[in-house]
């Protein structure tokens, strides 16, 4: 531009500044007309002006309601401005940071798309639409308050009488779908059911690119599942697919690659992809793909190509693809293209993948897991089309095993038997192939050691042995042979076996092996000992002196069982305490710094049998006379009798006093020592040697623990 152009246009823009309308609005026409004869050079002298930004602000503030030939022409003017991009930011940051709430240009735009005056709603529209081309205006205009009453709006325009501000209706809509954020804003409005059926009755082929526009918006929100779900449960559903058919036949470039596109993003989920198979038109919609993958016109190639791989992304639509007649020949011949470009070869080569035939299986392998059994596995096959594989396993024409798993295992082999085995894949739609074959012989051999060897019984002089089968027999189990160190003592075609003429508690070495005709197979050990005559009785007596009065005596069962056991008699002193099948005992009411002898016995069908005795002795009494005992020397003949009340009430303060001055007890307050007392009454202490010993086990573990 000259130096005496730029003077002449920046004194036009000065114009713009000043307070008349009438000055302000020939300034407007001039700029108008001075956009049709160089649209860039006067949107770069406009943006080169010093004062730019206050340009800006005067002709958003020329928008407010009042001439509609002015405002129209104004919004026309800032369109052109923003579809440059610094002049995008400058009105973005004008209004962001520098409007008033009154000068609002959104809210102005969105009130002219309610006039009547068509040239100014479609002006207004395509300023809206230029606006959010750009991502900074696109965040602007979702983050506006007037953004819900703008849709509604804009909506409504999409069956207006006239086709351009139809469509640059639909390119707002388009343009904000384009990020994921303005396609919730988009489904989130209370009005969205209405403005998706507008797009979808938008759709079809027309001179102001509306229906590509709407296209390509349908084709984003089916990019998002709740926006999918909601068009797939849409009466409008099966129309809209029926009709981006006929865009993508009808000729139209862009309305072409827009069909294709919202039709793969619908396919992309699993009930989307089913709804287009199912539709009546699907037939004809393959024949438009595979001319559209014929044309030279590259990029339609190239959607036909991504359509027809997203299609194949399921296992019914490759079905579907290879019962075509022509999308295999078609995609391998545009892969062999020399002037197909590299992306137009990337979605073909992903196409054929997805319907790449089955190949030849290798063979199965075969492991003999025993003599009458034979493993036979195989390679799994994972498919690119994500069809199901049916593997077939044959015995030479014997079919052994049909279904999805990758092993079989054959039972009852028989011995010197050839087995031939082949296995055959097939998926739905491809019949697939048979593998090599596999042959094996199973032949008999020795088997493995003997499981479980172990002593079920045993006496002084004798032991009972016995064991499992091998868990490989490898053929017939003939006999079981016994050793004793390195001596066979017994041949035999059981698995139990009786050692005799031992000695008492000694220790034995022994082993067992199986034989079948091929031989004598690894031998089991196991080292066992005869018993000790004292084993039967029971073990580990154990006396624990709770107290000056109390003992809480346990024992075991006896190491060796001698017949069968009746009950076990617990004697102190040599007097019977106890008899009974439990194996615990609590002593009470002992004489306090006594020394007691204990012996436990168990009574059985083989008579009797006496423990070792076990000594302890009471603990020592400080103050005499005061507790009877039950056990006491001097008192062991004689009737038990009920002590009165007043002999308890005695002996709970006495214990009380003395475990205050052991320190086991702090002093209690005189309302628990009550408490205290009055649980001593309440107890009836004549027969409480009969109770149970679950709870004289419990009670006696609770005190042990109070004394510690």
């Amino acid at each position: 531009m000259s130096r005496c152009g730029a003077a002449e246009s920046h004194a036009e823009f000065a114009q713009l500044l000043c307070a008349e309308p009438a000055r302000i609005q020939q300034t407007v026409d001039g700029l108008l007309l001075d956009l049709h004869r160089d649209k860039e050079k006067l949107v770069r002298s406009f943006l080169d002006y010093p004062g730019s930004q206050e340009l800006l602000l005067a002709l958003c503030r020329s928008l407010t309601p009042g001439e509609t030939r002015l405002c129209s022409n104004v919004a026309y003017i800032l369109g052109t401005i923003v579809e440059n991009e610094v002049g995008a930011q400058c009105l973005v940051t004008l209004a962001q940071t520098q409007l008033l709430e009154s000068d609002n240009l959104l809210g102005n735009l969105n009130s002219m798309l309610t006039w009547t005056d068509t040239e100014a709603v479609m002006n207004a529209a395509g300023t809206l639409c230029t606006m959010v081309e750009t991502n900074e205006g696109r965040q602007w205009l979702l983050n506006d308050p007037h953004l819900e009453e703008l849709l509604v709006n804009v909506t409504a325009l999409l069956d207006s009488v006239n086709e351009w501000a139809a469509s640059n209706a639909v390119l707002v809509l388009a343009r904000i779908a384009i990020c994921e954020s303005g396609c919730r804003k988009l489904l989130e409005q209370p009005s969205s059911w209405h403005m998706l059926r507008k797009l979808i009755a938008a759709l079809g082929v027309d001179e102001a690119g509306c229906g590509t526009s709407a296209a390509f918006a349908l084709g984003r929100l089916c990019d998002l599942d709740v926006g999918r779900k909601q068009i797939l449960e849409m009466e409008e559903a099966p129309n809209m697919i029926t009709t981006l058919e006929k865009m993508m036949a009808d000729g139209d470039t862009g309305g072409s690659k827009n069909a294709c596109f919202a039709l793969s993003c619908l396919a992309t989920d699993k009930d989307g992809h089913a709804h287009i198979l199912k539709n009546p038109i699907f037939p004809e919609i393959l024949n438009t793909l595979c001319a559209l993958l014929a044309s030279k016109e590259q990029e339609s190639a190239w959607f036909a190509a991504m359509t027809l791989k997203v299609l194949g992304s399921h296992p019914k639509g490759v079905v579907k693809l290879r019962e075509h007649p022509k999308i295999s020949a078609l995609l391998k011949t545009v892969a062999c293209s020399p002037t197909a470009g590299k992306d137009l070869l990337e979605e073909v080569d992903f196409a054929l993948k997805k319907l790449q035939p089955l190949s030849k299986p290798s063979p199965p392998r075969v492991d003999v897991l025993k003599i009458n059994s034979i493993q036979i596995t195989w390679s799994r096959l994972i498919l690119d089309s994500g069809l199901e594989v049916t593997y077939s396993l044959f015995d030479g024409d014997n079919l052994l095993y049909k279904g999805p798993d990758c092993s079989y295992v054959l039972a009852e082999v028989k011995l010197c038997k050839e087995y031939a085995f082949r296995l055959h894949v097939s998926t739905e739609g491809d019949d697939g192939l048979y593998s090599d074959i596999t042959t094996v012989t199973v032949e008999e051999s020795v088997p493995s050691c003997p499981l479980d060897f172990r002593v079920i019984g045993c006496t002084p002089t004798q032991l009972k042995l016995a064991w499992n089968a091998p868990a490989e027999p490898n053929g017939v189990i003939k006999c079981y042979m016994v050793y004793k160190g390195d001596t066979v003592i017994e041949t035999t075609s059981e698995r139990t076996c009786i050692v005799s003429g031992l000695v008492p508690s000694k220790s034995y070495v022994f082993h067992v092996c199986a034989s079948t005709s091929k031989g004598k197979g690894a031998k089991s050990c196991l080292a066992a000992s005869t018993a000790d005559p004292g084993d039967h009785a029971p073990s580990k007596l154990t006396l624990n002196v709770l107290g000056r009065n109390e003992m809480f005596i346990t024992w075991d069962m006896p190491e060796v069982s001698l017949g069968r056991l009746f009950n076990f008699e617990l004697c102190m002193n040599g007097r019977v305490v106890y008899l009974g099948p439990d194996r615990s005992f609590t002593a009470r009411r002992l004489t306090a710094n006594t020394e007691y002898t204990c012996t436990v016995s168990a009574i059985t069908s083989e008579g009797k049998c006496e423990s070792k005795p076990v000594m302890k002795k009471t603990a020592k009494d400080e103050y005499e006379n005061t507790t009877r005992c039950l056990y006491s020397p001097a008192r062991m003949n004689q009737p038990l009798a009920s002590p009165s009340a007043k002999d308890v009430s005695e002996l709970a303060e006495r214990l009380r006093r003395t475990r205050t001055q052991l320190g086991i007890y702090k002093e209690q307050t005189p309302g628990k020592t009550l408490k205290t007392h009055q649980t001593l009454n309440k107890g009836n202490l004549k027969g409480i040697h009969k109770q149970r010993d679950s709870d004289v086990m419990s009670k006696a573990v609770t005190q042990h623990k109070y004394r510690s």
